[in-house]
């Protein structure tokens, strides 16, 4: 029997008709098949569907909080070194080797200046006293001696700059290392070399 031959026999045959017990038998087994509550697969993909969802959402919320925590956090200024060494050269080519600190507080800038000339006027140093919103910024030299007014205290310090880059500060009753975090009088201070990066 060649191609042709068998493709005129399969197109002569005739599926039988199904009888009205097949129909029905068919009809109730797909019934069966599809009713939702018979089916216990369904159930334990949807349980964990609802799990992944729970987890995806509380991600989600945990990404929204950070972002609002980083947008609405109080960011600490960030510092003009360069300015900072250029203001204080030039305020040091008015009154060479006389400049004690300049004080900047509110936006007023108050500048101790010696009768003489100073000793150690070599290593310039930044300081930056904060409490809440308010900062005192004070530019000085190692081995001087610098008076601030914090709050309602006027507060003396040694002002000491170390071999890293960091400073000491002394007063008459404490010593502190600004490499560390330091409170002095209710404000945190940061303290450093204008060579170094604060």
């Amino acid at each position: 029997m060649n191609d042709g031959q068998l493709r005129q026999r399969l197109s002569e045959l005739r599926v039988p008709l199904a009888t009205e017990s097949a129909r029905a038998r068919a009809k109730h087994r797909a019934l069966i098949a599809l009713r939702p509550g018979d089916a216990p697969a369904p159930a334990v993909t949807d349980k964990s569907t609802l799990w992944k969802w729970i987890g995806v959402s509380a991600a989600l919320c945990a990404c929204v909080v950070v972002l609002i925590a980083m947008i609405h956090r109080p960011q600490a200024p960030t510092e003009n070194l360069v300015g900072d060494r250029q203001f204080l050269r030039q305020i040091e080519m008015l009154f060479p080797g006389q400049v004690d600190a300049v004080v900047e507080q509110n936006g007023h800038v108050d500048l101790s200046i010696a009768q003489s000339s100073l000793v150690g006027s070599q290593q310039p140093v930044l300081m930056v006293f904060r409490k809440d919103s308010s900062s005192i910024r004070v530019l000085s030299f190692s081995g001087h001696r610098v008076c601030v007014l914090l709050g309602k205290e006027h507060r003396c310090f040694d002002v000491l700059a170390t071999t890293n880059g960091g400073v000491i500060l002394e007063s008459d009753d404490n010593v502190w290392v600004t490499s560390h975090p330091v409170i002095v009088a209710g404000y945190s201070v940061q303290a450093q070399t204008l060579e170094a990066s604060l």
